[in-house]
């Protein structure tokens, strides 16, 4: 197996430095931390499988990983024990999803303040067991207060309450240690900022419209924050939108910018490739003869209507939109997939689900990959179409493949993917 786990940098949760440990029956591995601090260990293969854990200088932690969950059962370990007890809900939005019945914002904070106070208990009599250090116990009780600000922003999100989300940042001082190296700081200073530009949102919204939300979020860190906050949140904000892959090209001169401040920063070594990635995007390209645009697609309403138009021929159909990370993952296959095709006598079809407005974008990310083949950006009805033919429900998850026959006929609805070649060969021979 294969586990991933993160670094902290400084006082800082840090995500954005990972390594790649392999092992199989033991792994033995050292992190240097000067102060008490949160990682991360993921299952590569199974990336739900993830714990999160507080550790310190000059001690030492055991896991034991059983191919569905990680546990701490060594004695001493009570602190890592409990904390990988309480549940985790992903982006704070989710949690908050059980707080949207109030609407007084007193109510809301004495709701979550109460889980809170519940979270600590364990670790409040830890302390005063001395079975925990007071470095360790205001690590922990710095993330629980963090949580409950980042879920009672977002309650005033979900129920679009300015009142709520700024009354959770009542007594907030951003520009302080205290939560910076709680796990959920970035989300926290992400709300913190949006809130302030919203509060403008009729002065910015022309640049928002011209790209340049992060650009945005990143002044108003400026204006909150100083020194090591500062650092983290802006090399997270903009990391955070350069893994999207849309290669906004605003993250061009924030990256220069970030590196001529913070030319030191342990951060810009997983930057530095996203940067490459999107100078590339940006630098000019011809498109190869094997990449086809199709024209006259403003009338095409249905799939059946769509796959007329290549009556004779075998398809294999991508589904795909320049927002989807999973569609992007799978290009890294395009040239064994076009051999591939080219061998059973398919030709490509990549279908766009991308709005109108991402035409510019839907083209550039075709000539940045070269997707050889035949490429259409659907319309509303089309999208409507594949739609009903994905879930009798509406639904849709992309990346999608189809593969269809001669005659225009899906011949399999759900096909293997390129990053599973055997399968996708199988699956191709039982077209004619």
């Amino acid at each position: 197996m294969v586990l991933r786990h993160s670094i902290p940098v400084g006082h800082a949760n840090s995500v954005l430095i990972q390594d790649t440990l392999s092992g199989t029956s033991g792994l033995r591995f050292k992190i240097a931390v000067k102060h008490p601090a949160f990682i991360s260990l993921q299952d590569v293969g199974n990336p739900t499988k993830i714990v999160y854990f507080p550790v310190e200088s000059g001690k030492t932690y055991k896991l034991d990983f059983d191919g569905s969950a990680f546990s701490f059962e060594e004695p001493g370990q009570d602190a890592q024990r409990f904390y990988t007890a309480i549940p985790r809900y992903g982006h704070p939005q989710m949690e908050a999803h059980s707080y949207t019945g109030d609407t007084d914002p007193v109510l809301i904070r004495a709701k979550l303040d109460s889980v809170r106070a519940l979270q600590m208990a364990p670790f409040d009599s830890l302390l005063k067991a001395r079975k925990i250090s007071p470095e360790m116990f205001d690590l922990i009780a710095a993330d629980r207060e963090c949580n409950v600000l980042s879920v009672m922003a977002q309650v005033g999100v979900l129920l679009r309450s300015e009142e709520i989300q700024a009354a959770a940042f009542e007594d907030f001082s951003p520009d302080s240690d205290r939560m910076l190296s709680a796990l959920g700081y970035f989300d926290l200073m992400d709300a913190f900022a949006s809130l302030k530009l919203m509060e403008r949102r009729e002065e910015i919204m022309p640049l928002v419209q011209s790209g340049q939300i992060n650009t945005l979020l990143i002044d108003e860190y400026k204006k909150a924050l100083t020194g090591e906050r500062l650092e983290s949140t802006f090399a997270y904000q903009w990391r955070f939108a350069a893994i999207q892959r849309q290669y906004e090209k605003e993250l061009i001169p924030l990256y220069e910018e970030f590196k001529l401040t913070y030319p030191n920063s342990p951060y810009l070594s997983a930057m530095k490739g996203y940067y490459e990635e999107i100078c590339a995007f940006h630098a000019p390209k011809s498109l190869s003869d094997d990449i086809q645009f199709m024209t006259d697609t403003e009338g095409i309403s249905t799939m059946e209507e769509l796959l007329s138009r290549f009556a004779g021929k075998k398809l294999y159909v991508d589904v795909w939109a320049t927002w989807c990370g999973p569609c992007k993952e799978e290009f890294v296959n395009e040239k064994s997939l076009h051999e591939l095709l080219e061998s059973k006598g398919y030709e490509m079809l990549y279908l766009s689900v991308d709005k109108e407005e991402a035409d510019v974008q839907w083209r550039d990310m075709v000539a940045y990959y070269q997707l050889r083949g035949h490429h259409i950006r659907a319309g509303v009805a089309l999208i409507n179409d594949l739609q009903r033919l994905y879930d009798a429900n509406g639904g849709m998850a992309i990346p999608w493949n189809m593969i269809v026959d001669t005659h225009g006929s899906i011949v399999q609805l759900h096909a293997p993917r390129p990053s599973d070649p055997v399968a996708l060969s199988t699956a191709l021979d039982t077209v004619d």
